[in-house]
């Protein structure tokens, strides 16, 4: 008989009433840029022309293998995650079964997922854009927007990153976020933190160690 655990019974209640989902597709194929966020939502936008405009959908980072050549394998384990409000989960299916191409070869898409945000005291964002190049100014701008939402967290800044679009570069910090309420959590995941989020930017996922943040 499993005990009783009163913050595992409160994470399960958490994840039931957030009002968005990851949604993660298999992906079929052999490399993607590094930098890939901008090339990623034309090719998705391609196909799903609202994604530019919902204000509540994430694209997350494809994680693939570094081939020391400014592009990342595509393994059994790199997905297209993208976070969606729960009104857009059946629009979304439509990616299913389509091919992209960011530059590299045809990509193929395919079976989904759909995944519930977990609550945790952790959140990690590997880039998140708050319009600024210099770290202070940054780490100011991010602790202003979290005082707007009433969540009260410790921030740890980690890599500059930069992004190519056709508009410029974006540029940002990682970001890790500790000791945050679960409630404030699924608000965070929710919500996500500055710009860009249809690229890749602000969306945090549950970590499990400061320690990592610096590498990362």
């Amino acid at each position: 008989m499993r005990l009783f655990n009163p913050e595992w019974e409160a994470i399960k209640e958490f994840e039931h009433q957030a009002k968005v989902r990851d949604i993660q597709f298999d992906l079929d194929g052999h490399e993607l840029p590094e930098d890939h966020g901008d090339a990623l939502l034309q090719a998705l936008s391609a196909i799903l022309p609202w994604l530019r405009e919902e204000p509540g959908l994430g694209i997350h980072p494809i994680h693939g293998a570094a081939s020391g050549r400014g592009t990342l394998i595509i393994n059994r384990r790199a997905k297209l995650v993208l976070r969606v409000p729960i009104e857009r989960l059946e629009d979304v299916k439509a990616l299913s079964g389509k091919a992209i191409d960011l530059g590299f070869g045809s990509i193929g898409i395919g079976d989904l997922k759909a995944k519930p945000l977990i609550p945790f005291r952790y959140l990690y964002a590997p880039f998140v854009d708050m319009g600024v190049a210099d770290e202070a100014v940054f780490l100011a701008a991010a602790q202003a927007r979290l005082d707007e939402l009433g969540i009260q967290a410790g921030l740890i800044p980690g890599k500059q990153r930069k992004m190519h679009t056709p508009d410029g570069d974006i540029v940002g910090f990682s970001l890790m976020l500790h000791d945050v309420t679960l409630a404030q959590s699924i608000t965070l995941q929710e919500q996500g933190l500055g710009s860009n989020r249809n690229r890749g930017c602000g969306i945090f996922v549950p970590h499990k160690s400061i320690k990592e943040v610096a590498a990362g």
